[in-house]
Protein backbone atom coordinates (compact mmCIF):
# COMPACT_ATOMS: atom_id res chain seq x y z
CA UNK A 1 0.00 0.00 0.00
CA UNK A 2 2.86 2.28 0.55
CA UNK A 3 4.37 1.82 -2.26
CA UNK A 4 1.28 2.53 -4.51
CA UNK A 5 0.79 5.73 -2.27
CA UNK A 6 4.72 6.70 -2.96
CA UNK A 7 4.15 6.13 -6.86
CA UNK A 8 0.99 7.96 -6.85
CA UNK A 9 2.58 10.87 -4.81
CA UNK A 10 5.72 10.81 -7.09
CA UNK A 11 3.17 10.98 -10.31
CA UNK A 12 1.70 13.55 -9.34
CA UNK A 13 4.95 15.75 -8.05
CA UNK A 14 6.07 15.30 -11.63
CA UNK A 15 2.83 15.94 -13.33
CA UNK A 16 2.16 19.32 -11.05
CA UNK A 17 5.83 20.47 -11.93
CA UNK A 18 5.18 19.68 -15.17
CA UNK A 19 2.17 21.76 -15.58
CA UNK A 20 4.38 24.72 -13.94
CA UNK A 21 6.93 24.78 -16.46
CA UNK A 22 9.72 23.52 -13.96
CA UNK A 23 11.58 21.26 -16.21
CA UNK A 24 13.35 22.36 -19.45
CA UNK A 25 14.09 19.90 -22.76
CA UNK A 26 17.77 19.25 -23.33
CA UNK A 27 19.70 17.66 -26.33
CA UNK A 28 23.24 16.42 -27.28
CA UNK A 29 22.11 14.93 -30.63
CA UNK A 30 24.59 16.60 -33.22
CA UNK A 31 22.89 18.84 -35.03
CA UNK A 32 21.76 17.74 -38.97
CA UNK A 33 22.80 19.24 -41.69
CA UNK A 34 21.34 18.77 -45.32
CA UNK A 35 24.44 19.73 -46.93
CA UNK A 36 26.51 16.00 -48.10
CA UNK A 37 29.37 17.68 -48.80
CA UNK A 38 29.35 19.70 -45.25
CA UNK A 39 29.83 17.89 -41.41
CA UNK A 40 27.58 17.90 -39.28
CA UNK A 41 27.67 20.68 -36.83
CA UNK A 42 29.16 19.81 -33.60
CA UNK A 43 30.51 22.46 -31.67
CA UNK A 44 28.31 24.53 -30.68
CA UNK A 45 25.36 25.05 -27.29
CA UNK A 46 22.92 22.29 -27.17
CA UNK A 47 19.63 23.51 -27.68
CA UNK A 48 17.80 24.35 -24.86
CA UNK A 49 14.06 24.53 -25.01
CA UNK A 50 12.70 25.87 -21.63
CA UNK A 51 8.78 26.56 -20.18
CA UNK A 52 7.85 30.34 -18.98
CA UNK A 53 6.44 33.79 -19.62
CA UNK A 54 8.54 36.15 -21.64
CA UNK A 55 9.44 39.29 -19.19
CA UNK A 56 10.71 42.54 -20.02
CA UNK A 57 11.32 45.54 -17.79
CA UNK A 58 9.96 49.20 -18.43
CA UNK A 59 11.65 52.71 -17.87
CA UNK A 60 9.48 55.66 -18.56
CA UNK A 61 11.07 58.86 -18.03
CA UNK A 62 8.85 62.02 -18.82
CA UNK A 63 7.64 65.56 -18.42
CA UNK A 64 4.42 66.46 -18.52
CA UNK A 65 3.81 70.72 -19.41
CA UNK A 66 0.70 72.88 -20.45
CA UNK A 67 0.00 74.27 -23.36
CA UNK A 68 1.99 77.68 -22.54
CA UNK A 69 4.41 74.84 -21.83
CA UNK A 70 4.96 75.40 -18.24
CA UNK A 71 5.27 72.18 -15.89
CA UNK A 72 2.13 71.04 -14.25
CA UNK A 73 2.98 69.23 -10.71
CA UNK A 74 0.60 66.34 -9.06
CA UNK A 75 -0.58 64.92 -12.51
CA UNK A 76 -1.56 61.15 -12.77
CA UNK A 77 0.06 58.80 -15.23
CA UNK A 78 -0.59 55.20 -15.23
CA UNK A 79 1.55 52.64 -17.57
CA UNK A 80 -2.10 50.55 -18.68
CA UNK A 81 -1.53 47.03 -19.02
CA UNK A 82 -2.33 45.00 -22.21
CA UNK A 83 -6.10 44.72 -23.16
CA UNK A 84 -6.81 48.04 -21.18
CA UNK A 85 -9.77 50.23 -22.91
CA UNK A 86 -10.16 53.60 -22.95
CA UNK A 87 -13.13 56.00 -23.46
CA UNK A 88 -13.35 59.95 -23.60
CA UNK A 89 -9.99 60.22 -21.11
CA UNK A 90 -11.39 57.59 -19.21
CA UNK A 91 -10.40 53.43 -18.12
CA UNK A 92 -13.18 51.13 -18.79
CA UNK A 93 -14.34 48.00 -16.75
CA UNK A 94 -15.82 47.66 -13.43
CA UNK A 95 -15.57 50.55 -11.68
CA UNK A 96 -14.01 49.31 -8.15
CA UNK A 97 -11.27 47.18 -10.29
CA UNK A 98 -10.38 50.84 -12.21
CA UNK A 99 -10.45 52.61 -9.25
CA UNK A 100 -8.18 50.37 -7.86
CA UNK A 101 -5.89 49.69 -10.68
CA UNK A 102 -5.70 54.01 -11.01
CA UNK A 103 -4.83 54.94 -6.82
CA UNK A 104 -2.43 51.87 -6.84
CA UNK A 105 -0.22 52.09 -9.99
CA UNK A 106 0.11 55.95 -10.63
CA UNK A 107 2.91 58.06 -10.31
CA UNK A 108 2.43 61.76 -9.85
CA UNK A 109 4.70 64.38 -11.56
CA UNK A 110 6.96 66.89 -9.09
CA UNK A 111 7.16 70.82 -9.43
CA UNK A 112 9.41 70.31 -12.67
CA UNK A 113 6.15 67.88 -14.11
CA UNK A 114 8.69 64.82 -14.36
CA UNK A 115 7.60 61.74 -13.46
CA UNK A 116 9.59 58.32 -13.81
CA UNK A 117 7.46 54.70 -14.52
CA UNK A 118 9.27 51.43 -13.52
CA UNK A 119 7.30 48.16 -14.26
CA UNK A 120 7.93 44.93 -15.75
CA UNK A 121 5.58 42.66 -17.55
CA UNK A 122 5.23 40.88 -20.71
CA UNK A 123 6.65 42.19 -23.89
CA UNK A 124 4.54 44.41 -25.69
CA UNK A 125 5.00 46.25 -29.71
CA UNK A 126 2.80 49.53 -27.62
CA UNK A 127 3.27 51.14 -24.12
CA UNK A 128 -0.13 53.03 -23.29
CA UNK A 129 0.20 55.90 -20.43
CA UNK A 130 -3.35 57.61 -19.24
CA UNK A 131 -2.26 60.60 -18.31
CA UNK A 132 -4.75 62.49 -15.77
CA UNK A 133 -5.84 65.92 -13.71
CA UNK A 134 -7.19 64.67 -10.41
CA UNK A 135 -6.36 67.60 -8.17
CA UNK A 136 -9.26 69.49 -9.65
CA UNK A 137 -8.51 73.70 -10.02
CA UNK A 138 -5.37 73.38 -8.09
CA UNK A 139 -3.08 73.60 -10.83
CA UNK A 140 -5.28 74.46 -13.59
CA UNK A 141 -8.20 72.00 -15.13
CA UNK A 142 -7.02 69.56 -18.16
CA UNK A 143 -7.93 66.88 -20.21
CA UNK A 144 -7.33 63.38 -19.34
CA UNK A 145 -5.25 62.00 -22.53
CA UNK A 146 -3.82 58.65 -23.51
CA UNK A 147 -0.14 58.92 -24.98
CA UNK A 148 0.63 55.69 -26.97
CA UNK A 149 4.45 54.95 -27.14
CA UNK A 150 5.45 52.12 -30.40
CA UNK A 151 7.64 49.87 -28.71
CA UNK A 152 10.96 50.46 -31.39
CA UNK A 153 14.08 47.94 -30.97
CA UNK A 154 16.05 51.22 -30.29
CA UNK A 155 14.25 51.54 -27.49
CA UNK A 156 15.44 48.32 -25.72
CA UNK A 157 18.48 47.42 -24.26
CA UNK A 158 19.10 43.74 -24.27
CA UNK A 159 22.25 43.88 -22.62
CA UNK A 160 21.34 41.78 -19.74
CA UNK A 161 18.73 39.87 -21.47
CA UNK A 162 18.44 35.71 -21.24
CA UNK A 163 16.29 33.32 -21.36
CA UNK A 164 12.50 34.50 -21.34
CA UNK A 165 14.01 37.91 -20.30
CA UNK A 166 13.79 40.27 -22.94
CA UNK A 167 15.38 43.01 -21.97
CA UNK A 168 14.34 46.69 -20.51
CA UNK A 169 12.39 49.17 -22.37
CA UNK A 170 14.16 52.74 -21.78
CA UNK A 171 11.82 56.49 -23.34
CA UNK A 172 11.87 59.67 -22.42
CA UNK A 173 8.78 61.18 -23.45
CA UNK A 174 7.22 64.88 -23.04
CA UNK A 175 3.50 65.44 -22.66
CA UNK A 176 1.67 68.49 -23.34
CA UNK A 177 -1.90 68.85 -21.59
CA UNK A 178 -4.73 70.30 -23.44
CA UNK A 179 -7.03 72.94 -21.05
CA UNK A 180 -10.41 71.93 -20.33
Amino acid sequence: MKIKYLKLKNWFLVTVMSAMGLSSCHSNKELANPQPDNPPVRDQEPIRLMYGVPSMNFMIRGQVKDAGGRPVRDIRVNMLERGMEVADGELQGDPENVKHYLENTAVRTDDEGRFTIQNSGLPQEQVRLLVRDVDGMENGQFRNQVVDMKVEADDVDRSDASGMYQGTYNKEVKIKLENK
